[in-house]
């Protein structure tokens, strides 16, 4: 049999019984039973709150998953109020709820606050109409009201208290010309020093247009338990509570609590300078038009791709289109780069990034549940690009698994398709474990084997090559062609403002320049340089204009990691064949790094230009770059004595590093159909 006394006995010493009992008695308005209104109805219950007045006309989804009390696969498509009712009676049997699975709106917002002695908003930060209702309502009815915004590790708390400053009146919702400017106001009102902003590592996800924001299951748990506080506080008369226009900012990430104070709300001139700057940046031009992957409803085979396509290339430049021919099959045209990359000039890095597209694809296939295979088209379709050189097709098929197979089907590295990066800057030395080792030597198929160089001496020796191979690549004209082309020093050439806000950290189709891994003066200076061939060679000739690029892109990050290391093949890849395989291999160890959260980077020019010395192929008509290749390619040879150079297939570092902020990412499924 339920006991409240008991249930609810360990709350005694922090409440006294008399006032456990007051809390029975107390009834709490949440509106809104999904993130944050979940966590406040379950705290609230477990306080000993009697009577609860909630609403929500939502439904719990997979994407509830990460943060909401009531999402769970046996909720699934179940309405929230009727969900996160059973639960506070599971809680308190005795409890009693008013509930309002319709959502609030003018016609039940009096029955909805009729008797509540405390509202605590837990509304869709995007819910406003609903949200300015209930707050008027309860301003009219003296109702105190708590918010507690989940914000990135870390909350924000708001209380409008009787007699003190009202909503409007800290907001100034009709200040604002449109609802954009009515959501910005609500943020930049709740969160006054804005805690959370440094470490939103991707903000293309909060994104106003489209009513979508990113969330944390920690910021969540911890608005539950201030707003349960300060309900306490408020209902008990225990002692103050800070109103707005104060506020309190936790973020436990930062670590870091901030008491704020906007004396006249969003019209404290701080408050109008913040949001002038926020409006800015936050509501640019909309890119309403521009439809995500995620929000479109995609073919199986468009799906597989989505995840495929964030296979590594030169220089991203993404040697692959797509053509759908079904809905479980499409053709894959894949071309290279020869005609300008001097990187690519018998076609052999392209091979490579279409083995590791095609390693992808497999690892989508089976973690989507379906069954891969794919052939070269022996005859390539009409609608291949005809202005590519190197023009080859690939049919791909899926079908699906059974439900019993798809599980035991998916590859762990599936998850990190979308994760792995490259990391240009200098990273940590501590030595690769055993175990670390020997899971990425097993991420190799069969055929193909590791040559470490971890030790101090062999580290500096790497960094030395990699830095005299540095200046093969600036020294020649050629490779100014390719790098003025591939290096994004300005933002997106479109109209995103979402990209552009982005400063430059992120590129579909080229290497965004604060990913180099260079200073910001270094960057203007090879801004500067690379308008020209001419700047470029008078600086390299005159300046040394090579040698800090070098040191900072080729010879630190080669020192300063674990281990630099070779992917070797059974004997030299000849055939399209042996060179797709070679890059299906190199994809899976590059994964398994990212597994590990290992920074990786490739350094892959000696195996490229030792190839083409050992192939007599021209690559450029600089006799200085030519000789100093033959220097280094002897210096190549003497690393790896004992081994047959042209049996390297990838070579690259690793070391332990933060996340990447700065990266390429993809086209769009749409830029690269057909």
């Amino acid at each position: 049999m339920f006991d409240y006394d008991k249930a609810f006995s360990r709350n005694i010493g922090w409440v006294t019984e008399q006032e456990q009992q007051l809390l029975r008695s107390k009834h709490v308005g949440i509106a809104g039973a999904g993130g944050v209104g979940g966590e406040h109805l379950v705290t609230l219950a477990r306080l000993g709150i009697g009577k609860f007045s909630i609403s929500d006309f939502d439904e719990f989804e997979v994407h509830n998953f990460n943060r909401q009390a009531g999402a769970f696969m046996s909720t699934l498509n179940k309405p929230k109020c009727d969900v996160m009712e059973k639960v506070a009676k599971d809680i308190n049997p005795l409890i009693q709820i008013r509930s309002y699975p319709e959502g609030i709106n003018p016609a039940n917002v009096d029955s909805f606050i009729d008797g509540i002695d405390i509202y605590v908003d837990s509304l869709d930060f995007f819910a406003l109409e609903a949200r300015k209702l209930i707050f008027q309502k309860c301003l009219e009815k003296d109702i105190p009201v708590l918010t507690a915004a989940p914000l990135g590790m870390g909350t924000a708390f708001l209380c409008f208290l009787p007699g003190s400053m009202n909503y409007e009146e800290y907001f100034r919702f009709n200040d604002a010309s449109n609802e954009n400017e009515q959501y910005l106001k609500f943020l930049i009102g709740l969160s006054p020093s804005m805690l959370q902003r440094p470490y939103l590592v991707d903000p293309s996800t909060a994104d106003f247009h489209r009513k979508k924001g990113p969330s944390t299951p920690m910021a969540v748990k911890l608005c539950a338990g201030v707003a349960a506080t300060f309900v306490l506080k408020i209902l008990l008369n225990r002692g103050a509570v800070p109103a707005a226009p104060h506020g309190l900012h936790f973020d436990a990430y930062r670590n870091k609590f901030a008491r704020t104070w906007r004396p006249w709300g969003n019209r404290n001139p701080l408050q109008k300078l913040v949001f002038g700057m926020a409006k800015k940046i936050v509501l640019g031009e909309s890119p309403i038009n521009e439809i995500t992957a995620n929000e479109k409803q995609l073919k199986p085979i468009e799906q597989v791709f989505e995840y495929a396509k964030w296979a590594p290339s030169g220089d991203n430049t993404q040697v692959w289109r797509i053509q759908v021919v079904s809905d479980h099959q499409c053709i894959i045209h894949g071309f290279d780069t020869s005609d300008w990359v001097v990187y690519d000039k018998q076609g052999n890095a392209s091979k490579l990034a279409l083995g590791c597209l095609i390693e992808n694809f497999e690892l989508a296939a089976q973690g989507l549940g379906f069954k891969f295979s794919y052939e070269k088209c022996n005859e390539v379709p009409p609608l291949i690009l005809n202005d590519k050189p190197g023009a080859l097709a690939f049919q791909v098929d899926i079908a699906p698994l059974q439900d019993e197979n798809r599980v035991s089907h998916v590859d762990p590295l599936f998850h990190y398709i979308k994760l792995r990066t490259v990391q240009r800057k200098p990273m940590g030395t501590k030595k690769l474990s055993t175990r670390e080792k020997k899971l990425l030597e097993a991420s190799l198929p069969p055929g193909y084997k590791i040559i470490w160089k971890e030790s101090p001496k062999e580290r500096l020796s790497m960094a030395n090559l990699l830095f005299g191979n540095g200046f093969t690549r600036l020294s020649m004209k050629e490779g100014y062609a390719v790098h003025s082309k591939i290096i994004e020093f300005t933002s997106f050439k479109n109209d995103n403002s979402a990209a552009k806000n982005m400063n430059q950290e992120k590129s579909k189709d080229k290497l965004p320049a604060k990913s180099l891994g260079v200073d910001p003066i270094t960057i203007a200076l090879s801004k500067w340089s690379m308008q020209s061939w001419e700047r470029m060679n008078f600086m390299s000739t005159y300046f040394g204009g090579t040698i800090l690029p070098r040191f900072l892109m080729d010879w630190l990050p080669a020192y300063k990691s674990c281990a630099l290391f070779a992917i070797v093949a059974e004997s030299e890849p000849k055939t399209l064949n042996e060179y797709l395989l070679a890059g299906r291999a190199i994809q899976r160890f590059w994964l398994q790094a990212a597994s590990l959260n290992l920074g990786f980077q490739p350094a892959q020019t000696p195996v490229i230009f030792s190839e083409y010395l050992r192939n007599n192929v021209k690559f450029t008509d600089n006799p200085k770059t030519i000789k100093n290749a033959e220097k280094m390619d002897k210096e190549f040879q003497q690393l790896f004595a004992g081994n047959n150079t042209s049996d390297i297939v990838f070579m690259g570092r690793l070391g332990r590093s933060e996340a990447v902020k700065y990266r390429s990412v993809r086209l769009s499924l749409d830029e690269l159909k057909y």
